[in-house]
């Protein structure tokens, strides 16, 4: 793949003998933090829900707009540039934490505040995100000036800072948007909070289930009339008289319709993959195959399919398009290598750039501290069953820790180059790939390592790819290359402890909901599914990793299999999901199957909702044309993100605050 020009009509770098502007100011640093805080927290909230991230550089330009120039009116486009940078930084940790993280609640393993393996995980993120930065930084000059790679992103953002006629108008939509979300979405969270009434029962408070909106069936048997509006869901299939085992179910959900939205049109794959799952391939199992349970009821069908079908095939259909990934990056990864024996030191010599020393220190530290990491939690775990047992403990974290840098800075180079090219990249796919390397070298039992090193690694990636946006954005508008890179790396650190403290509260939360029968803390049975984790957990258990469960019986001297517990692994859906994932990667676009597979497993109810987002995009791009659709339709959906993920973290903060 060859790389490609700077968009038509981009503005060159302002000239350096004029007058300097405003650029790193208290109020842009500011600024910064707090929307790069909100939208970490908004954002990890939206990827536990539906299973990806959503870019956070253009949000946090137009925030950064209605607050410098809106509110304080004296910010300089440089200062917004930085405010936008410094937001970015400290959100875009999230995504390699939400990919990796909730995976060990899921297994079991103890990650409460008070455990040391939840503060060594949250200094692997911090870690990686400072490498990622520190590891870009020499090959700016080379892929933003030389190359001249497009980077669509920051570039994007680039023609939004050079409108600021339109920024604070944009913030304040963008504002109504989060107000319409908080308000929409909270009779949904509010049954979340109980108190005691004066008999010393509990009792929820009231939510859209109170209005008490039923059916004139009971499909289920239980003696209750079925709702067609309960807290969380709107069943439209019940209310138009869909057949039973055919579910149309739309989540109360303004953050999926909103994110449905800010997708558009390529969204479309999304809605395919769960019509074809809920509306095709369940019906067909129950009324023609014969393929559910003896016994099952039509009504059971969406359920026992999904568990049985969908969830295994999706999984599979994900790791498959996930690889897939990585080897259509291969050619990212000839121009990547290429960049660097191309380029000319770090900044070219150029005294505009953060020079050696700096790095230096901060690559070496970043280092040392996954060294430690890496022994700290190695030290916990006596396994036989890796490349390098029988090493001492520190030796073996040394080799992991040195294989684990050269491969962040190797991978970040790679996803940096994809970013550059096409605006996506295959950060889940090298997850994948990565957990399951070091689970070979450090040992199959040493589950909570792997996942830090994936973890450490998925952080390290992103935050590469969202510097080298960054800078191509500050290149477009005259930004000083010094002055971004030094506040992005000084920065950067704080996204992972936000988004693993977030991730706490929201897991807490989970196990004190009173819908929550099991007591599952994140993933199936909650409100956060986090399919991107439970098809690392099914690669984890694949390759013979063990269960908290599994390893304790182990180390106890008892003869454990490698399965789920209670389970058999359906192996064969699994490699026919994988074959199908990695055929759909030969189409246009490479990521197809992980999409498509997300959407095979995923609650029906989130999948609908953020196709009629899709669709209705396309609608006001048709009506009101595409720019109008981008430039008013998107702030106001990143509203509706920000507001139901601001309101669910609070209602959840309130519910651990209070329930014993």
């Amino acid at each position: 793949m060859s790389s490609t020009s700077d968009a038509p009509g981009s503005s060159p770098p302002a000239d350096p003998h004029a007058p300097p502007h405003r650029e790193v100011t208290v109020a842009a640093v500011v600024t910064g933090v707090i929307v790069g805080t909100v939208m970490n927290a908004s954002i990890t909230y939206a990827a536990l829900k539906i299973g990806f991230g959503i870019g956070g550089s253009t949000i946090a330009a137009i925030i950064g707009f209605g607050v410098l120039r809106g509110l304080l009116r004296k910010g300089t486009i440089l200062e917004t540039n930085i405010s936008q940078t410094v937001a970015s930084a400290v959100n875009i940790p999230n995504a390699g934490i939400v990919f990796t993280v909730p995976v060990l609640f899921m297994l079991g393993y103890d990650l409460s505040i008070r455990s040391a393996d939840f503060w060594i995980i949250t200094l692997a993120g911090v870690v990686g995100a400072v490498l990622g930065c520190a590891f870009i930084i020499p090959l700016r000059k080379q892929m933003i000036e030389i190359d001249r790679l497009r980077f669509p992103t920051g570039t994007a953002v680039a023609e939004i800072l050079k409108s600021p006629g339109a920024g604070p108008e944009k913030a304040l939509v963008l504002l109504a948007g989060c107000i319409l979300g908080a308000l929409f979405y909270l009779p949904a969270g509010l049954p979340q909070i109980s108190f005691k009434d004066a008999a010393g029962d509990p009792v929820s408070l009231p939510g859209y289930g109170s209005l008490g909106w039923v059916a004139g069936v009971d499909r289920d048997g239980d003696g209750d009339h079925d709702p067609i509006l309960s807290d969380h869901e709107f069943n439209a299939g019940l209310l138009l008289g869909f057949p039973d085992e055919i579910l149309f179910l739309l989540a109360i959900s303004p953050l999926s319709l909103g994110a449905g939205f800010v997708t558009g049109r390529p969204g479309l794959m999304v809605l395919a993959g769960g019509v074809l799952a809920f509306f095709v391939i369940n019906p067909i199992a129950f009324n023609y195959l014969d393929l559910m349970p003896a016994g099952t009821a039509a009504w059971e069908v969406p359920n026992i399919g999904r568990s049985q079908f969908n969830r295994p095939l999706g999984i599979g259909m994900l790791v498959g398009g996930a690889m897939m990934g990585v080897v259509f990056s291969l050619p990212a990864m000839k121009a990547a290598l290429k960049s660097i024996a191309g380029a000319r030191g770090v900044g070219g010599g150029d005294a505009d750039e953060l020079g050696l020393k700096p790095l230096g220190i901060a690559i070496v530290a970043g280092l040392a501290g996954l060294f430690l990491a890496t022994v700290l939690v190695g030290g916990s775990v006596d396994d036989p069953t890796g490349l390098f047992s029988g090493l001492p403990n520190f030796v073996r974290g040394l080799l992991l820790s040195l294989i684990g840098g050269l491969w962040i800075w190797f991978a970040g180079i790679i996803i940096a180059q994809c970013t550059g090219m096409t605006d996506w990249s295959p950060i889940s796919g090298i997850a994948l790939l990565t957990v399951v390397v070091v689970l070979l070298l450090g040992g199959k039992q040493n589950v909570v390592g792997a996942v830090m090193i994936g973890a450490a690694l998925c952080v390290s990636i992103s935050c590469a790819a969202d510097m080298i946006q960054d800078l191509k954005t500050g290149h477009l508008v005259g930004s000083s290359p010094k002055r971004q890179q030094t506040i992005e790396l000084a920065v950067t650190g704080v996204g992972p402890i936000i988004t693993m403290l977030i991730i706490l509260v929201i897991v807490q939360a989970n196990l004190r909901d009173k819908d929550n029968v099991n007591k599952v803390p994140i993933g199936e049975g909650t409100n956060t599914p986090a399919p991107q984790a439970e098809a690392l957990k099914a690669v984890i258990q694949g390759v013979g990793g063990l269960s908290k469960e599994q390893l304790d019986e182990r180390q106890a001297g008892a003869e454990v299999s490698n399965e789920p517990t209670g389970k058999e692994m359906p192996y064969s859906l699994y490699g026919f999901g994988a074959l199908l994932g990695a055929l759909m990667g030969f189409g246009g676009f490479p990521g197809l199957g992980v999409l498509v597979g997300l959407s095979m497993y995923l609650p029906i109810n989130y999948i609908l909702t953020y196709g009629i987002g899709c669709l209705i995009y396309m609608v006001v791009a048709r009506i009101k044309g595409k720019v109008w659709a981008e430039s008013w339709g998107v702030p106001f959906c990143a509203g509706l993100i920000v507001g139901e993920a601001i309101t669910s973290i609070v209602i959840s903060g309130i519910v651990v605050a209070t329930s014993g």
